[in-house]
């Protein structure tokens, strides 16, 4: 089984099981930190990607790491995950169980890129512009990136769509054209 389709099984169980008992934005808020966790520490990653070391053993590590910490619901969840030797696979499942969590609230997660940062003004002028667009989106939320070498414009990414207004782009597709001259005769 590939690995996106596992993860999207185990994120729509923890997903429909966590709606059923009143528990989605603890299990939301748990899964959303291991993501960041896994994110930010490689280490943790080659711990759980590890095929020598000892499910047990990394129980212990979990119950180190989450016990307490996060919600006994959200907790059982990782324990049965490293029991069935799935751990290798939690940043694809985290990665799916926030997409589905968001597509469930009517969040749509969006990002802009500008050579400049942008001002709160333009932002909300964005925000409505994707929801405006967004069918059944009642959130938008936007991450900034500042990319000097796009000199201007913005690059704006949400869903599987891309809108690319940058100059530099503007600027590739004309020397793209420039390079297809039809009329310059080739001696």
């Amino acid at each position: 089984m590939s690995a996106i389709r596992l993860a999207s099984r185990y994120a729509k169980a923890i997903l429909d099981l966590a709606i059923e008992k009143g528990e989605l934005e603890n299990v939301y808020q748990d899964i959303n930190g291991l993501k960041k966790n896994l994110t930010e520490s490689s280490e943790l990653r080659t711990f759980f990607k590890s095929p020598i070391i000892n499910p047990s053993k990394k129980l212990d590590i979990l119950d180190a790491l989450y016990k307490g910490k996060v919600s006994d619901f959200t907790y059982k969840f990782y324990q049965l995950v490293v029991k069935k030797r799935r751990e290798i696979y939690l940043p694809e499942i985290s990665d799916a169980f926030v997409d589905l969590y968001q597509q469930n609230k009517g969040i749509v997660s969006a990002t802009v890129t500008t050579a400049t940062p942008i001002d709160d003004e333009l932002l909300e002028k964005i925000k409505a512009m994707v929801l405006s667009k967004s069918a059944n989106t009642k959130e938008v939320q936007i991450q900034k990136i500042v990319k000097e070498d796009i000199l201007g414009g913005f690059i704006l990414e949400y869903g599987d769509k891309r809108y690319d207004n940058s100059i530099a782009s503007k600027l590739g597709e004309m020397k793209k054209k420039f390079k297809e001259n039809k009329y310059e005769k080739k001696f």
